[in-house]
């Protein structure tokens, strides 16, 4: 007998994996979530991801894109200190003898 391959439908996200999500996307460092929100849209645009799947993937791409932005702005700022000009030389007096 062959299995079914017909898998029930994926419930919605709870309010705890809601939470577990976004604590897993924060504590990912900048490359980790750029993966994640590839991945993510990757998988909207494929026609064969199943119905029940699309709000959980669109839900985990809004947190990771608000993490990448969190962790955009958290990032410090790197300011380079002016490069101080050398003084201009003085020229020279020529005395005439």
């Amino acid at each position: 007998m062959k299995k079914d391959l017909i898998l029930p439908p994926l419930p919605p996200f709870t309010p705890e994996e809601e939470l577990a999500l976004a604590e897993r996307l924060d504590a990912m460092d900048a490359a980790g979530l750029a993966h994640y929100v590839d991945s993510a849209q990757l998988a909207l645009r494929n026609t064969a991801l199943d119905p029940s799947w699309r709000p959980r993937v669109e839900i985990g791409l809004r947190y990771a894109e608000a993490a990448v932005i969190k962790e955009a702005s958290a990032a410090p700022v790197i300011v380079e200190p002016p490069v101080p000009t050398p003084p201009a030389a003085k020229a020279k007096k020529v005395v005439a003898a």
